[in-house]
Protein backbone atom coordinates (compact mmCIF):
# COMPACT_ATOMS: atom_id res chain seq x y z
CA UNK A 1 0.00 0.00 0.00
CA UNK A 2 1.13 3.27 -1.04
CA UNK A 3 1.72 5.30 2.36
CA UNK A 4 2.80 9.05 2.14
CA UNK A 5 -0.14 10.49 4.45
CA UNK A 6 3.37 11.44 6.56
CA UNK A 7 4.42 13.51 3.90
CA UNK A 8 1.10 14.74 3.07
CA UNK A 9 0.09 16.31 6.37
CA UNK A 10 3.20 17.91 7.25
CA UNK A 11 3.42 19.59 3.74
CA UNK A 12 -0.05 21.26 4.10
CA UNK A 13 0.39 21.79 8.20
CA UNK A 14 3.54 23.62 8.10
CA UNK A 15 2.40 25.70 5.23
CA UNK A 16 -0.90 26.32 6.96
CA UNK A 17 0.81 27.19 10.48
CA UNK A 18 3.32 29.04 8.77
CA UNK A 19 1.03 31.57 7.04
CA UNK A 20 -1.48 31.55 10.55
CA UNK A 21 0.68 30.72 13.51
CA UNK A 22 -1.60 28.71 16.15
CA UNK A 23 -3.93 27.07 13.98
CA UNK A 24 -4.30 23.84 15.26
CA UNK A 25 -3.77 20.84 12.76
CA UNK A 26 -5.15 17.11 12.82
CA UNK A 27 -4.54 14.49 10.55
CA UNK A 28 -7.48 12.74 11.72
CA UNK A 29 -11.67 13.39 11.94
CA UNK A 30 -11.63 14.59 15.56
CA UNK A 31 -14.55 15.74 17.99
CA UNK A 32 -14.28 19.61 17.79
CA UNK A 33 -11.20 21.63 18.79
CA UNK A 34 -10.30 23.59 21.82
CA UNK A 35 -8.85 26.44 19.68
CA UNK A 36 -9.39 27.87 16.71
CA UNK A 37 -8.75 28.36 13.59
CA UNK A 38 -8.57 24.40 13.50
CA UNK A 39 -8.23 21.62 10.80
CA UNK A 40 -7.63 18.70 9.52
CA UNK A 41 -6.28 16.88 6.21
CA UNK A 42 -7.39 13.31 6.03
CA UNK A 43 -6.44 10.17 3.37
CA UNK A 44 -9.92 9.04 2.28
CA UNK A 45 -9.07 6.50 -0.18
CA UNK A 46 -6.03 4.84 -1.50
CA UNK A 47 -7.31 2.49 -4.62
CA UNK A 48 -4.19 1.07 -6.27
CA UNK A 49 -4.12 1.30 -10.09
CA UNK A 50 -4.74 -2.02 -11.27
CA UNK A 51 -3.45 -1.85 -15.08
CA UNK A 52 -0.04 -0.85 -13.37
CA UNK A 53 0.07 -4.07 -11.02
CA UNK A 54 2.96 -6.98 -11.84
CA UNK A 55 1.62 -10.06 -12.18
CA UNK A 56 2.67 -10.72 -8.58
CA UNK A 57 0.16 -8.19 -7.58
CA UNK A 58 2.71 -5.74 -6.71
CA UNK A 59 0.90 -2.03 -5.94
CA UNK A 60 2.83 0.40 -8.95
CA UNK A 61 0.81 3.03 -8.45
CA UNK A 62 -1.73 4.21 -6.32
CA UNK A 63 -4.99 6.85 -6.28
CA UNK A 64 -5.06 8.59 -3.37
CA UNK A 65 -7.96 11.19 -2.06
CA UNK A 66 -7.47 13.67 0.60
CA UNK A 67 -10.07 15.58 2.84
CA UNK A 68 -8.91 19.26 3.95
CA UNK A 69 -11.48 20.81 6.26
CA UNK A 70 -11.22 24.26 8.29
CA UNK A 71 -13.13 25.58 10.79
CA UNK A 72 -13.54 29.11 12.59
CA UNK A 73 -14.88 30.54 15.42
CA UNK A 74 -14.50 33.91 15.03
CA UNK A 75 -17.99 36.21 15.17
CA UNK A 76 -17.13 38.13 11.88
CA UNK A 77 -14.70 36.99 9.46
CA UNK A 78 -15.05 33.37 10.30
CA UNK A 79 -15.72 32.81 6.13
CA UNK A 80 -13.00 34.91 5.00
CA UNK A 81 -10.37 32.66 7.94
CA UNK A 82 -11.40 29.77 6.40
CA UNK A 83 -10.79 30.72 3.00
CA UNK A 84 -8.05 31.97 3.38
CA UNK A 85 -6.62 29.32 5.09
CA UNK A 86 -7.71 26.69 2.35
CA UNK A 87 -6.00 28.99 -0.10
CA UNK A 88 -2.83 27.74 1.76
CA UNK A 89 -3.44 24.13 1.79
CA UNK A 90 -4.28 24.95 -1.75
CA UNK A 91 -0.88 25.40 -2.49
CA UNK A 92 0.61 23.01 -0.51
CA UNK A 93 -1.71 20.61 -2.50
CA UNK A 94 -0.69 21.58 -5.36
CA UNK A 95 2.87 21.64 -4.65
CA UNK A 96 2.71 17.59 -4.36
CA UNK A 97 0.76 17.86 -7.83
CA UNK A 98 -2.38 16.92 -6.16
CA UNK A 99 -5.68 18.08 -8.08
CA UNK A 100 -8.54 19.67 -6.28
CA UNK A 101 -11.45 18.67 -7.36
CA UNK A 102 -14.27 20.34 -5.18
CA UNK A 103 -14.32 23.22 -2.44
CA UNK A 104 -16.81 24.54 -0.79
CA UNK A 105 -18.73 25.85 2.68
CA UNK A 106 -20.82 23.23 4.23
CA UNK A 107 -23.25 23.64 7.18
CA UNK A 108 -21.69 22.55 10.13
CA UNK A 109 -23.46 20.78 13.22
CA UNK A 110 -22.39 23.18 15.18
CA UNK A 111 -23.81 26.52 13.99
CA UNK A 112 -21.43 28.70 15.91
CA UNK A 113 -18.24 27.34 13.29
CA UNK A 114 -17.73 28.05 10.19
CA UNK A 115 -16.46 24.69 7.73
CA UNK A 116 -14.61 24.93 4.80
CA UNK A 117 -14.15 21.37 2.78
CA UNK A 118 -12.08 20.62 -0.15
CA UNK A 119 -11.33 17.49 -1.68
CA UNK A 120 -8.00 16.13 -3.45
CA UNK A 121 -6.49 13.81 -5.61
CA UNK A 122 -3.48 12.57 -7.34
CA UNK A 123 -1.71 9.00 -8.21
CA UNK A 124 1.64 8.24 -6.94
CA UNK A 125 4.02 6.04 -8.58
CA UNK A 126 6.44 3.80 -6.11
CA UNK A 127 9.73 3.40 -6.81
CA UNK A 128 12.45 0.77 -5.07
CA UNK A 129 15.78 2.62 -5.33
CA UNK A 130 19.33 0.30 -5.74
CA UNK A 131 20.04 1.57 -1.71
CA UNK A 132 16.66 0.23 -0.91
CA UNK A 133 14.61 3.76 -0.03
CA UNK A 134 11.58 4.14 -1.87
CA UNK A 135 10.88 7.30 -3.78
CA UNK A 136 7.76 8.49 -4.33
CA UNK A 137 6.56 10.11 -8.09
CA UNK A 138 3.88 11.81 -7.93
CA UNK A 139 1.27 12.07 -11.00
CA UNK A 140 -1.26 14.99 -11.63
CA UNK A 141 -3.12 12.69 -14.09
CA UNK A 142 -5.97 11.13 -12.22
Amino acid sequence: MTDIENKVFDTVCNAVQAAFPGTMMYSKDTEMSATYPAGTVVETDNVPVLQTSTDDNSENHARLSYEINFYSDKQTGAKRECRDLMKVADTAMKSLKFRRIMARQLDNIDRTLCRMYARYEVIVGEETLPNGDVRYNFYRRV
